[in-house]
């Protein structure tokens, strides 16, 4: 049976860390096996195996701890050797590092490669509108951004605390939805469909890596405290 301490010792470094709560995830111990997941992306584990449960040893002698990791440092998914209890305990402190690094800043980026290819979707559909928008299209339109100005508006007070450089991109949002209206009468449907969503994809894009900055300058600040 694993030992008490062991685990105690694992859960208290769950506990310590600043970017994540205990309870995202889930250990299960099977004899001589120890498998943490995190819940809220189930695919993300790290598992250890010891034949000898992870007693302690006296005299410095070696462990023979085997185990697996995804997403590993290098790679998504990646096996490890360890001859030291100690050793776990670190794995585990830099997968909880990756996993930070994997959910902070490249899923978003990630998933804005997916949004440029919706992106085209839509304007494909558009291919057979060679005509021009008439008033009433146009005054519908000017009401969806209407509400599509506020959405993002909202967004970018939620994501930037700085009053100023929220206050900034609040402007920059503006200036490309006014370009948009005024364009609405001289473009071809497809054109503007276009450039609305390459504006709308632009701008989250900036979103995202203010988003970003503003965490890692956060989690620095708090290491250097």
């Amino acid at each position: 049976m694993i030992q008490k301490e062991f685990i105690e010792n694992i859960i208290e470094i769950f506990r310590q860390n600043d970017k994540f709560e205990y309870v995202d995830f889930k250990i299960d111990i099977n004899q001589n096996t120890i498998k943490i997941i995190y819940l809220i992306e189930p695919k993300y584990f790290i598992l250890c195996k010891d034949e000898n449960y992870f007693i302690e040893k006296i005299d410095n002698e070696k462990y023979n701890i085997s185990g697996e990791v995804v997403p590993g440092r290098f790679s998504m998914h990646e096996n490890f050797v360890l001859d030291k209890i100690n050793d776990v305990y670190i794995r585990i402190e830099k997968w909880l590092d990756v996993i930070w690094n994997e959910i902070s800043l490249t899923s978003p980026l990630s998933l804005l490669a997916e949004e440029q290819e919706q992106i085209d979707k839509i304007c494909e559909k558009f291919d057979e509108y060679d005509d021009y928008f008439n008033t009433e299209e146009i005054i519908i339109i000017k009401q969806k951004l209407k509400l599509l100005r506020k959405n993002l508006e909202e967004e970018i007070i939620s994501i930037v605390d700085d009053y100023e450089l929220s206050r900034l991109e609040i402007e920059k949002m503006h200036k490309n939805f006014d370009t948009l209206e005024q364009i609405l009468p001289s473009l071809k449907k497809k054109g503007w469909v276009r450039s609305l969503t390459g504006r709308v994809f632009h701008n989250t894009k900036r979103l995202l890596e203010l988003r970003q900055k503003l965490i890692l300058n956060t989690f620095n600040q708090h290491k250097e405290e």
